[in-house]
């Protein structure tokens, strides 16, 4: 599988190949799923340029951006969640439900790097946040994280399995982890979401297993 992301793909070139070309190559070297992220202001370019991938991750910052979707198709949703948009959560939920072209949307939690620490969800707003995703999923919302990988989120007290992925840095280095200095301690705040639920994979957790493979099957 490859996640490819940057948000705003549609500008990367090297010399004359475009993103494009990118993921035929990917197709070539055996990857069998592509997915990707753009911005939700990219999303019409993204349509007129006919670009390929299993799985189209469109990113929004709140519920503002939801305007912007209206004639979105076959795609589905990703949102990091902060301390300026928690409170937007349901009205999020809401719409991505009586949306009938989203397929889901997944969820992030800001996660403090240099310069950013203003916008991280404190322990009590990053609780009330879980819990309320962990009710919506249970009532049938179409969100992407799993409960079992919710509750990892809530306590980040769990053993970290990041090294089952590649990281390709975009100056070429690859990482068995996300962040190239484990010890400045920012995986004490973790808010990606993808760790929590890799765990709750190596602890065969059924529910996370499931929502991975409706995630590759829906492609």
């Amino acid at each position: 599988m490859l996640d490819i992301e940057g948000v705003r793909l549609l500008q990367w070139r090297d010399d004359n190949h475009t993103v494009n070309e990118f993921f035929h190559l990917a197709r070539q070297k055996g990857f069998y799923s592509i997915s990707t992220m753009i911005a939700v202001a990219d999303y019409n370019s993204w349509k007129q340029a006919q670009a390929e991938v299993d799985v189209l991750w469109v990113s929004i910052k709140g519920v503002d951006d939801c305007a912007l979707l209206e004639h979105l198709q076959d795609a589905s949703i990703y949102m990091v969640v902060d301390a300026q948009n928690y409170r937007e959560l349901t009205d999020v939920l809401d719409f991505v439900q009586q949306h009938p072209a989203i397929q889901q949307i997944a969820f992030n939690f800001h996660t403090p790097f240099k310069g950013t620490a203003q916008l991280a969800l404190s322990k009590e707003q990053r609780k009330e946040v879980i819990e309320q995703l962990i009710a919506y999923k249970r009532k049938g919302y179409r969100i992407m994280n799993s409960v079992s990988g919710l509750k990892n989120m809530l306590t980040l007290q769990f053993q970290r399995h990041c090294w089952i992925c590649n990281f390709i840095y975009c100056d070429g280095r690859r990482s068995p982890q996300c962040i190239d200095d484990l010890n400045s301690g920012i995986c004490q705040h973790c808010g990606f979401s993808m760790a929590g639920e890799m765990n709750a994979v190596f602890n065969m957790k059924p529910d996370t297993i499931l929502a991975g493979v409706k995630l590759r099957n829906n492609a």
